[in-house]
């Protein structure tokens, strides 16, 4: 009997974990497409150009020089996960500088700024969570045509998110007082050590690199068994392919 209630409160302590954590993350705001005629296949390959920074909604513990190392940094790690993530579900990528020149043919450019970001408190992610010491990063993405004369934008990305939503040690232990809490405890602690302003990145080209699937498979230009649709927000992801499959 005491073994039954034991696994019950864990299985109870997994999933509650596992639904609060999946809040704390990346999502699309909005997918807005700014032009009537988009393109409507593959394109060869994919250029992305370093993210800018749009505001002065940068809050991070740093200034001068190292604030200006910091937003190198920040650059070069979403540029260099856009060109890792984009080939799996879009096509082969290539970071180029800013001023770069650029082809002109059945290609894109990937342009866009670090809208906000809030560093917040590790250490209050880790021990109180519930979005104690929460990070925050807001991005917008535009895309370009580079098949005529000028690049021509036609679609722009939102996203939004942050962490950490998820209860720290003292949330998790005001709720189970028993064997599951060493485990939750653990799970939290990890979770809101490793989160912040580079899983906030990392998370953010998932989602770009999950938008440009799905709008591609919206103009037919790819099957569903290769698409990906993004997490929007106040929405749990899943699979373009998945939800097509129910519907036959």
């Amino acid at each position: 009997m005491r073994c039954s209630l034991i696994l019950s409160r864990l299985s109870t302590a997994v999933l509650l974990v596992i639904f609060l954590s999946s809040c704390a993350s990346v999502s699309v705001k909005d997918v807005a497409c700014l032009d009537p005629n988009p393109p409507s296949r593959l394109p060869e390959k994919v250029f992305v150009a370093p993210f800018g920074f749009s505001s002065q909604e940068i809050r991070v513990d740093r200034s001068g020089a190292d604030l200006e190392d910091f937003k190198f940094n920040l650059r070069e790690l979403m540029t260099r996960n856009l060109v890792r993530r984009l080939p799996k579900y879009v096509a082969p990528a290539e970071a180029v500088a800013v001023n770069a020149p650029l082809p002109r043919g059945n290609f894109w450019l990937i342009r866009g700024n670090f809208d906000r970001i809030y560093q917040g408190s590790r250490f209050l992610r880790a021990v109180v969570g519930l979005g104690a010491g929460a990070t925050l990063m807001d991005t917008t993405t535009v895309v370009y045509d580079l098949s005529g004369p000028y690049p021509l934008p036609f679609l722009r990305i939102v996203t939004t998110g942050g962490s950490n939503i998820s209860p720290g040690i003292g949330g998790v232990a005001t709720i189970f007082m028993s064997g599951p809490m060493a485990l939750t405890n653990l799970f939290n602690v990890v979770d809101g050590a490793r989160s912040g302003i580079t899983f906030d990145t990392i998370r953010t080209t998932r989602e770009i690199n999950a938008a440009l699937s799905e709008f591609l498979y919206q103009r037919g230009a790819i099957p569903y068994k290769k698409a990906s649709r993004p997490k929007r927000l106040g929405e749990f992801p899943e699979w373009i392919g998945q939800q097509d499959r129910a519907k036959m």
